[in-house]
C-alpha cells in the first residue's frame, strides 16, 4: 500500500531567514503550501516582495521581514513581524548564511584571512540565528512547542583547504543546536540541525564551474547533486508536528557525500576503470 501525506504545517507560524532565493525561498513556498503562515525573512525588501507575492497569489499567508542578519536588531524585528502578523512563533528556520561569491574569495585558511572575515562569518552564521533564537523563545516557552530548524553545512563537520571561517560557523551553529535542545526541551521546545551537501542554488551556480559540480557529483552517493527542494522537504518535516520526538539531532540532507572514506570517488574511478566494480569492490 503507498501511503503518500504530504507534512501538515497547517496553523503554525513560521520564520524563514534567507529566504530570497535558494533553499530558504523553496522552505518558505513549501511551508506556505502546507498551510504555514510565513515571515519571509530576506536582507532587502525586493528580495522578500517576490516570494510574499508568490505565497499570497496562491492562497498562502505571508509577511516579509527585512534586515541584515549580522545587525542584532534584525532578530527580534523578525520576530516582531509574527507575532504583529498572527501573535505565535512556531517554527524558526536559520537558513541565512554568507553566500557573498566576492566574500567569500576572502575566506581561505587562518593564515592569510583577516578578523573581519571571522567576525562577519560569525555575524550572520552563528550570532544572527542565537539571537533570533533568543527573541523567539520566550513566545515558544510560553506556548509550551515550537520547533528549530538550523541549516548547516558538509563543511561545519569536515575540514578543507579554504572556507575556513564559513566552516567553523557552522560547526558553532550545530553546537548551539545541542544547546538549544538541551536547555528547552523540557519546555516543548525542539532544535535540530541539517547538514547540507552540493545543492544547485542560484548562488551557487553563479560562483562555481561546473567542472567542480561534477567533481563534488563524483563524491555525492546519489545520482546527482541536490536541488533546494529536497532540503526544504527535510525542513517541513524537522518543523513538524510528525517530528515530535526529533530533537538535537544532526541530520545530513546531503546525498551522501559526508559518510563515505575519503578516496571514494577515486576508487570508483579506479575500479571501473579496470573492470572490476562490484559490490565488493568499494
Amino acid at each position: 500500500m503507498k501511503i503518500d501525506t504530504p507534512i501538515d504545517l497547517a496553523g503554525k507560524v513560521a520564520i524563514v531567514t534567507g529566504a530570497g532565493s535558494g533553499i530558504g525561498r523553496a522552505t518558505a513556498l513549501l511551508m506556505a503550501a502546507r498551510g504555514a503562515k510565513v515571515v519571509v525573512g530576506t536582507s532587502r525588501a525586493e528580495s522578500a516582495a517576490p516570494v510574499v507575492a508568490e505565497i499570497r497569489a496562491a492562497g498562502g499567508s505571508a509577511e516579509p521581514g527585512c534586515g541584515d542578519m549580522g545587525d542584532p536588531a534584525t532578530p527580534q524585528l523578525l520576530a516582531d513581524a509574527a507575532l504583529a502578523a498572527w501573535g505565535r512563533i512556531d517554527i524558526i528556520v536559520n537558513n541565512a548564511a554568507i553566500t557573498n561569491a566576492a566574500f567569500l574569495a576572502s575566506d581561505t585558511n587562518v593564515a592569510e584571512m583577516v578578523a573581519q572575515v571571522w567576525e562577519r562569518s560569525f555575524a550572520v552564521n552563528v550570532i544572527g540565528p542565537a539571537l533570533l533564537c533568543k527573541a523567539v523563545l520566550p513566545t515558544m516557552i510560553a506556548q509550551g512547542s515550537g520547533a528549530i530548524v538550523n541549516i548547516a553545512s558538509g563543511r561545519g563537520v569536515q575540514g578543507d583547504l579554504g572556507l575556513t571561517a564559513y566552516g567553523a560557523s557552522k560547526a558553532a551553529l550545530i553546537n548551539l543546536t545541542l544547546n538549544l535542545a538541551t536547555q528547552y526541551g523540557k519546555q516543548g521546545i525542539r532544535a535540530n540541525t541539517i547538514v547540507v551537501g552540493m545543492v544547485l542554488t542560484p548562488s551557487v551556480e553563479g560562483a562555481v564551474t561546473s567542472e567542480i559540480v561534477d567533481l563534488l557529483r563524483a563524491h555525492h552517493l546519489t545520482p546527482d547533486v541536490g536541488a533546494p527542494n529536497d532540503v526544504a522537504e527535510v525542513i517541513a518535516f524537522l518543523g513538524s508536528d510528525a517530528a515530535r520526538f526529533v530533537t538535537g539531532a544532526t541530520l545530513a540532507a546531503d546525498g551522501g557525500i559526508t559518510c563515505h572514506t575519503a578516496p571514494y570517488a577515486d576508487f570508483i574511478k579506479m575500479y571501473s576503470a579496470g573492470g572490476m566494480l562490484g559490490t565488493d569492490a568499494v
